[in-house]
């Protein structure tokens, strides 16, 4: 690794402020799990982590928590998480003004926190890190896929939501092909030998500077940069389960839940937390996770804007309850279109 290799990763580093252990200290091998995200989205991680340990009880595991903070009930709540399922966990605090020459319109930081995971892993003489998304839920055991052989390549990712959308983006961003990078499997060494990481962040500052917009963040910079080094594996270790409903003329793909899928994606803008989608079978089986974890009295999400309700009346479209879809368009054209005192 050449000097400016060196320092360009000592900058990534700088980015973590302090890190903080909880739980278990392992002797011996045990799966590494890294999560990212700001605060606020800490309950969701802790469901995803509680799902992951209630299906490979007989595994050790150490979470790696790459965080904007945490408030006191949710660090209280990782305590529980760690003793309970003799986990450890690891969290390290983000500054977010290092990223402020990559963010966009948005202005969230936490899409590119991923980028700090393997050099500072590495450091730690970890060799192989699994990263999720937040909105991930494990429902079957991760041994086939920790235990995947890379070959030479960096990573092992899954492709995005499904063949159209992928050759659409692939088109788009000139790569082989397309993943949704809500999961990838990562060789550190060979990541951080190929200076994936400080080649993200060099693009993501450039392409800021340059005003082209990132349409899916970090997710467009890491297909360019692991294109042609990376395995593709099966969908069943990334299933989008995408619970957003289109509009009454337009396309839209059937909702199907696959129980034997090992990690279920509630990729999209509804998530399993919001209250009208309950009644689908993914949630209720992402319910059973949330009542086994120390986040169980937590209130589920409700409609906090128009476009909620919006999706709400589409949703029970989709379930055939149209006496209630009417009550839900109804209040949705009241509180989009009508002007209240």
């Amino acid at each position: 690794m050449n000097n400016r290799q060196e320092q360009k990763d000592a900058s990534l580093d700088r980015a973590i402020l302090r890190k903080e252990n909880m739980g278990e200290t392992y002797s011996g091998p045990a799966y590494h799990v890294a999560f990212s995200g700001t605060s606020n989205y800490l309950v969701h991680t802790g469901i995803s982590m509680v799902s992951i340990l209630e299906n490979n009880r007989s595994k050790r595991f150490h979470f790696h928590l790459f965080i904007n903070g945490i408030e006191p009930e949710d660090r209280e709540k990782m305590e529980i998480v760690a003793h309970q399922w003799q986990c450890r966990i690891t969290l390290y605090y983000v500054d977010d003004r290092f990223f402020k020459d990559m963010l966009h319109r948005d202005g969230i930081a936490a899409f590119f926190y991923r980028f700090l995971i393997p050099p500072v892993l590495g450091k730690e003489q970890i060799q192989r890190v699994l990263y999720l998304d937040g909105d991930i839920m494990c429902q079957n055991p991760l041994d086939d896929l920790m235990n995947i052989d890379l070959g030479n390549h960096i990573a092992a990712c899954v492709e995005d939501t499904s063949p159209a959308y992928a050759e659409m983006r692939r088109k788009k961003v000139g790569t082989k092909a397309y993943f949704n990078s809500g999961m990838i499997l990562i060789d550190i060494s060979r990541w951080n030998e190929a200076g994936i990481s400080s080649k993200a962040a060099d693009m993501a500052i450039q392409r800021k500077a340059s005003g082209k917009p990132l349409a899916s963040h970090d997710q467009d910079i890491l297909n360019i940069l692991l294109d042609g080094h990376f395995l593709m594996v099966s969908k069943k270790y990334n299933y989008i389960y995408n619970m957003d409903m289109k509009g009454l003329f337009q396309k839209q793909e059937p909702l199907v839940y696959d129980p034997q899928a090992v990690l279920v994606h509630f990729a999209g803008i509804v998530k399993p937390w919001r209250t009208w989608v309950q009644d689908l079978p993914g949630v209720k089986t992402y319910h059973k996770f949330l009542e086994a974890s120390p986040w169980r009295y937590v209130p589920l999400m409700g409609y906090r804007r128009h476009k909620d309700i919006h999706q709400a009346a589409r949703h029970a479209r989709r379930m055939g309850k149209y006496g209630k879809m009417m009550r839900l368009y109804g209040q949705y054209i009241s509180d989009k279109f009508v002007k209240h005192d």
